[in-house]
């Protein structure tokens, strides 16, 4: 499809076949509207313009609050009424579910307040060095399953030096030991705690070398003690561990770490774990504790059994959804194969290849459910955890320790290969992800069921929203695969010289050096927001689409803006609410101008006086390569 709009002497809106449609279409007009600030210039600050009027028009900080409001009502009106209660699929989840859902909501004991809760202080005395059984990762390693990366089938043990924001939970110990001193002071603890940040900085780099080994071979060239592996996998030692496959990065922090670890007191050593694990606990907990909260809670810490009561009992248009976001996809997909006849990059036949194949094996899914359909594998799933309906700490210490146990579960079975029936993602998140999420390894796009809630998307809605908003963000999250870091993935999920050829052309390397120009946090989000944006408006409008050309016609629902320039503020009124903090991402203002400005049709659309300076595009046809194409569908 060349266009989603028919092109002649002007563009014609398409028909609104119900009053339905046309009543949804005018609901998200009016919130676009209302959303505005007519005294910015789109041309100067066009986030200013799209978005500077949310905060008076809303009460959420927000899209994403007020979708993640919405969400819960449904769950809430379920875990309190008897629905599923003589349920013959999956009765054992389903009362799982409850059960955590009541302590929740009904057990008014808090973490705060009390440094030492009688559950916490039983649970170390009985474990006092399992902490990472227990859930707690990024103490002195950063422990995860992952797959290979020659292999996507394949599962590997990852380990390296904690992640930088570990330093946040450490900084609440250092609080909790000055806040408690009689209690948890204890000198060593600050000399630990400092040791291991100094080792950090000594040894971190951009890019660490990743060194492959067996058990045996991680033993010879670390000294990490053996009762870490089975505390860790369970059981003793067998032959089961020669199986493993460990990867391995940060090594000379590893040896050193671990030697020091080696000769530190035992004492200080153990109170740090405690005082970590008590801030894991703490971190976890709802901050504050309700209906709404506590159901955020369980979508990020039971996904399975969350993901499968709302899609087998509260969303209804799972099968409307799926076809259109497919669709959508498609062509997404099509375009793109377009960018690559005209290959801007001058890719060789076989990089062409490559590059082909990954694209025609992106695949989207709907929620985060494994294959799976059988309901003994959901009803038996979560039968290792032992909740209780009056005790919200217990579950909560329960639950740490049970994702932990199904992140390892089949890693010394057989292969440890990665069993897709049964995959779903089941990473250590305190907040569950609301907007989709793209996986080199599985060459896959995840589109949570919660990001699928007006205003960022509704099956009745016309093309023109669908497309600039969650085509937009279908099209960044694609584009994941076709950045800096994803180009190095094949089509499964495998790291390939392919790939590596691609990204070390020059014509890769001068699309890079472009989208640094302007300051950035993360490149590859820089790449797969200024990509996701052509590659949304161009599977709309077509290659060699140019306003200037056309006289546009008012759609039914909105008479003021024309097709392009609403495009364009649906696609900007995604990101409108209070500025976040940087952490992943470029602040959501410096997105929405970056983006558009290295748009060249955006100038055109909102009339904007056009300077001569270079539009960023990596994999996108040339302007010139697109003058001479029929836009017409």
């Amino acid at each position: 499809m060349g266009s989603l709009l028919l092109l002649g002497c002007g563009l014609v809106a398409l028909l609104i076949p119900t009053q339905a449609v046309v009543d949804i279409n005018v609901a998200t007009a009016n919130d676009i509207h209302s959303n505005l600030n007519r005294t910015a210039s789109p041309c100067t600050n066009f986030w200013n313009f799209a978005c500077g009027g949310f905060s008076s028009a809303s009460e959420y900080v927000d899209n994403f609050e007020w979708v993640e409001d919405k969400l819960p009502n449904a769950m809430v009106e379920f875990m309190e009424s008897n629905v599923g209660e003589h349920d013959t699929l999956a009765p054992r989840l389903i009362g799982q579910m409850r059960l955590y859902y009541k302590a929740c909501t009904e057990d008014t004991r808090t973490l705060h307040g009390d440094p030492r809760p009688e559950e916490l202080v039983n649970h170390w005395t009985l474990h006092p060095k399992k902490f990472l059984v227990d859930g707690l990762n990024g103490v002195f390693i950063d422990e995860r399953v992952d797959v290979a990366a020659n292999d996507s089938m394949r599962w590997v043990i990852q380990i390296k030096m904690p992640d930088p924001a570990a330093r946040y939970s450490d900084l609440r110990v250092l609080q909790l030991m000055r806040l408690y001193e009689e209690v948890w002071y204890t000198r060593g603890v600050f000399e630990l705690v400092e040791k291991m940040h100094q080792l950090q900085d000594k040894y971190r780099a951009e890019n660490p070398f990743v060194y492959t080994w067996s058990y045996g071979e991680l033993r010879q060239q670390i000294p990490i003690p053996h009762s870490f592996f089975t505390e860790l996998l369970g059981g003793s030692y067998t032959q089961k561990f020669d199986r493993l496959t460990f990867e391995v990065s940060d090594v000379e922090y590893l040896r050193e770490c671990f030697r020091f670890l080696r000769d530190f007191a035992s004492e200080p050593k153990d109170t740090y774990i405690r005082a970590r694990h008590y801030v894991l606990v703490e971190e976890s907990e709802p901050r504050e504790r309700s209906k709404k909260s506590c159901i955020h809670h369980m979508r990020a810490y039971l996904p399975l059994g969350w993901n499968y009561i709302y899609d087998r009992f509260i969303y209804q248009n799972r099968a409307k959804d799926t076809r259109q976001l497919e669709e959508i996809l498609f062509n997404l997909k099509a375009t793109f194969g377009k960018y690559l006849d005209a290959n801007r990059l001058q890719l060789t036949s076989n990089q062409l290849a490559y590059v082909r194949a990954k694209l025609e094996g992106i695949q989207i899914i709907i929620g985060n459910l494994p294959e799976e359909e059988a309901p003994e594998f959901y009803n038996n799933h979560y039968g290792s955890a032992n909740f209780t309906r009056t005790n919200f700490l217990a579950n909560l210490l329960e639950a740490l320790a049970l994702r932990t146990r199904l992140q390892k579960a089949g890693l010394l079975e057989g292969n440890s290969r990665v069993d897709l029936r049964h995959y779903y993602v089941n990473d250590n998140v305190r907040k569950a992800r609301t907007s989709p999420f793209y996986e080199n390894e599985r060459n896959t796009i995840t589109v949570p069921m919660e990001f699928l809630q007006w205003p960022l998307f509704d099956h009745r809605q016309h093309v023109i929203f669908q497309y600039s908003l969650v085509g937009a963000v279908l099209g960044h999250e694609m584009s994941h695969a076709f950045e800096q870091e994803g180009i190095l993935f094949d089509a499964a999920g495998n790291e390939s010289p392919v790939g590596l050829e691609i990204r070390e052309s020059a014509a890769f390397r001068d699309a890079l050096k472009c989208a640094e120009e302007q300051p950035f946090v993360s490149l590859k989000e820089r790449l797969a927001d200024l990509n996701g944006l052509q590659l949304a408006y161009d599977s709309f409008f077509g290659l060699a689409h140019d306003s200037r050309k056309f006289e546009y016609r008012p759609y039914a629902f909105e008479r003021q803006f024309t097709a392009p320039q609403l495009f364009h503020l649906s696609y900007a009124q995604f990101f409108c609410g209070s500025l976040p903090p940087v952490i992943a991402h470029d602040r959501d203002d410096e997105r929405v101008n970056v983006s558009v400005g290295n748009l060249r049709q955006f100038a055109y659309d909102f009339n904007c006086e056009t300077s001569h300076s270079t539009n960023c595009e990596m994999w996108r046809p040339r302007e010139e390569a697109n003058s001479n194409r029929n836009v017409h569908p």
